[in-house]
């Protein structure tokens, strides 16, 4: 049989190849030597990454059920949800931390067994760490330098670094480069950083200041970041969340408290510039139950934290309207009901 793809440049190929699904491009690595050397390439697969988050990955969402090993990838869009599919998976009783890259990080509910898994693949790997982890928090970082993809687990005493590049833990340090670290990072508020630019982020909260802290993958180091001029109060509670590939910060305004507001960082490890998103008008619900998900349009997907429902807030209307489904009745009995935005990759660290 001829290759009729001998006849294509090979930019062409590579072209075709990134706008395909992850399932198809593992069959396309069987076709020929040049074809699994293209999709395998690292440059490659970042680049379709890319790809991915720039289609309708956006507003895919992937819901884990623990108890029953099932996944099921939601396609949210404004005031609907449609089934995309649904994955098996091979965690029973393990539970979603982060995510990075279309790459999940779980545990085992003894927070010393830990997991790396991508849905897209299939692929995984576990790992152990020698101290119980279960109140620390957690994040995953991709150094743009290396390419090497961390696991950073911030606990009250320590923290600790597992570096996939390495297959082995890099650091477990008893002290931080910055002081009350540890101590600061708070669960409650972000259990999983927000993983963007490469960097994870967290909220800290110390005494009467809270501010936003980083790992920076690039020197392995713990950096605090700049909150927006506005947000100039220390005792004021606000959250970050990734939102259009972007590090966000929202919060609750102060003369009104029905008012929310949210901040958009400039893209960049490097960068410490905010600009103004949106203001959310008319939110009956606590800072801690509002939890922006995407943008459809103009219009912003919020999951309300407490009740497990999703809605939509219009900005021209400037008001939360609900879906056409009955998202509690879809949401409610889920065992872990925490959305993940899911990314199509072929993207596993362990196999770079």
């Amino acid at each position: 049989m001829a290759d009729y793809t001998s006849y294509l440049p090979p930019e062409i190929i590579e072209n075709i190849l990134l706008r395909l699904p992850a399932k198809s491009l593992l069959r396309c690595k069987s076709v020929s030597k040049s074809w699994n050397t293209t999709i395998a390439d690292p440059v490659f697969v970042q680049n379709h990454i890319r790809q991915s988050k720039h289609s309708n990955s956006d507003n895919l969402f992937l819901y884990h059920d623990a108890a029953f090993c099932s996944c099921t990838i939601y396609k949210l869009g404004d005031q609907k949800i449609q089934t995309s599919q649904v994955i098996e998976s091979p965690y029973v009783s393990w539970y979603e931390l982060c995510f990075c890259d279309g790459v999940i990080l779980l545990t085992d509910g003894t927070y010393r067994r830990f997991a790396l898994w991508n849905p897209s693949t299939r692929t995984s790997k576990k790992l152990w760490h020698k101290y119980q982890c279960r109140y620390a928090a957690f994040g995953l970082c991709r150094d743009p330098t290396t390419d090497d993809f961390k696991v950073v687990i911030v606990d009250k005493d320590y923290y600790s670094v597992y570096s996939c590049r390495n297959k082995s833990w890099i650091a477990c340090r008893k002290e931080y480069e910055i002081e009350h670290t540890g101590l600061g990072v708070c669960t409650v508020y972000n259990i999983g950083g927000a993983c963007v630019d490469g960097a994870t982020y967290w909220v800290w909260i110390r005494r009467n200041s809270t501010r936003i802290v980083y790992y920076d993958p690039r020197d392995d180091k713990f950096k605090f970041l700049q909150k927006p001029e506005d947000v100039v109060d220390g005792n004021r509670r606000f959250y970050v969340v990734e939102l259009r590939g972007r590090l966000c910060l929202y919060y609750k305004s102060i003369d009104d408290e029905s008012t929310i507001q949210i901040w958009i960082k400039e893209k960049g490890i490097d960068s410490k510039s905010w600009n103004k998103l949106m203001t959310v008008e008319n939110v009956e619900m606590s800072i801690w139950e509002f939890h922006p998900l995407c943008f459809v349009g103009n219009k912003i997907v919020i999951r309300n934290r407490y009740l497990r429902i999703l809605l939509v807030y219009d900005p021209c209307e400037k008001r939360l309207e609900d879906f056409e489904e009955d998202t509690a009745e879809m949401f409610y009995c889920v065992s872990v009901s925490v959305p993940i935005p899911y990314v199509d990759s072929i993207f596993f660290p362990t196999e770079l």
